[in-house]
């Protein structure tokens, strides 16, 4: 079955990284490049890597020039680089601000940086592979960008970043060389086939055909993370550290059955009590967050008050690419969290933030909750036999 290749490209800011930043750079007049930019894009260029342009423009929404003004810019650089034999694969920019004057561009949008918006629609456009790609800009929200989609992030300009632990060049010709070389050792993944593909003709037969794809989709598991994770869950339990589920929609369901299995399961015959702690299951607290804050937070919000270091964060998520999950992610791993990701599809970001991934390969939301709801089972059963001996596994109703 047809699998698609995603592949690892290059999120540029605009003003500050292309363009000298002059402050809301609304005119084809104002636009001066940063010597060596537009050769640093063509070396992107030959290298096969699509470079996308993400820019905030508030310029907009705060009256100071049109749409039609970003886009006239826009067309210059285009053309300007063409002089260098450079192109940009696809220009996105953000006209919103919730402190605007424009009232039709007054508001908030998760299209602004750091908001993850404009590199999912560079991902889903380009078929990137985001958590392989290069987030390159002057400023903390674009650094933030590339924290919200679990993509590699380099700051450019004068001094060193303000964020520890992201690498800094004066420019992005300094830049392109470091990120092409680690361009080159990203792993491209491709898309698992759709199911279903076809109509059928009654209820047994579709039937039969998703029995099938559950059973190939159990097969692409690798029981070498599930032995890891097990690992990771039964030094918490005896240690009686903190494990945190969550999850969002159906993923939210099994991060909830996953404290019952995991707390009265685990416990039962076994000299084990763990503490477990669903994130998805104080509703008055989850909305407070996303209301107040951003739905994005939700679960990061919560391990900042009551998690510690050593912890474990098990993060279930059909697709791997949910903002709330990638983001609870990377700050559990930035804050000494050992973290599991459950996930399916091509398994998004969160596969490769986790320190390790139960991945099903499968394109069907239907089945890879089924397969995730039986890893959870099974990872329950599989820590408390260990704490068991024969006479009382026989014995016992698993």
């Amino acid at each position: 079955m047809k699998h698609q290749t995603l592949r690892p490209g290059v999120l540029l800011d605009r003003d500050g990284t292309i363009i000298v930043d002059h402050g809301y750079v609304g005119s084809v007049d104002r636009v001066d490049f940063i010597d060596g930019a537009a050769e640093a894009i063509a070396r992107f260029n030959r290298a096969d890597v699509p470079v996308v342009v993400v820019s905030n423009q508030a310029g907009v929404a705060r009256g100071y020039y049109g749409i039609k003004d970003v886009e006239l810019v826009h067309a210059h650089i285009a053309r300007r680089l063409a002089e260098h034999q450079a192109h940009i694969d696809l220009f996105l920019y953000c006209p919103y601000h919730p402190a605007g004057v424009v009232r039709a561009f007054t508001r908030a949008s998760e299209d602004r940086k750091p908001g993850p918006g404009m590199a999912r629609a560079a991902a889903s456009a380009l078929q990137l592979d985001l958590s392989a790609s290069w987030v390159v800009g002057d400023r903390p929200e674009d650094i933030g960008l590339a924290e919200a989609v679990g993509a590699s992030a380099v700051f450019v300009g004068p001094g060193e970043c303000p964020r520890p632990g992201i690498k800094s060049f004066p420019t992005l010709a300094d830049a392109a060389p470091y990120i092409l070389e680690r361009c080159g050792m990203n792993t491209s993944y491709e898309l698992p086939a759709k199911f279903p593909d076809r109509p059928y003709a009654n209820a047994a037969a579709y039937a039969e055909a998703y029995r099938e794809e559950i059973a190939q989709a159990w097969k692409t598991i690798d029981f070498d993370a599930f032995e890891r994770a097990a690992a990771i869950l039964s030094d918490a339990y005896l240690r009686r550290v903190g494990v945190f589920s969550c999850g969002n929609g159906g993923s939210a369901s099994i991060a909830n059955h996953l404290v019952c299995d995991h707390v009265k399961g685990v416990r039962n015959g076994t000299d084990l009590t763990p503490r477990v702690i669903s994130l998805t299951d104080n509703v008055a607290l989850l909305t407070a967050i996303a209301n107040d804050l951003a739905y994005d937070d939700v679960f990061a919000y919560q391990l900042q008050s009551q998690s510690q270091p050593g912890d474990v964060l098990i993060a279930i998520s059909s697709s791997g690419s949910s903002a709330n999950i990638v983001k609870a992610l990377a700050w559990a791993r930035d804050h000494g969290l050992r973290t599991i990701a459950i996930t399916g599809f091509d398994g998004g970001p969160a596969r490769r933030l986790a320190e390790v991934a139960i991945h099903a390969d499968c394109s069907n939301y239907g089945v890879v909750e089924d397969l995730h709801q039986t890893v959870m089972h099974a990872l329950a059963q599989y820590v408390r036999q260990s704490r068991m001996t024969s006479e009382v596994i026989s014995g016992s109703v698993f």
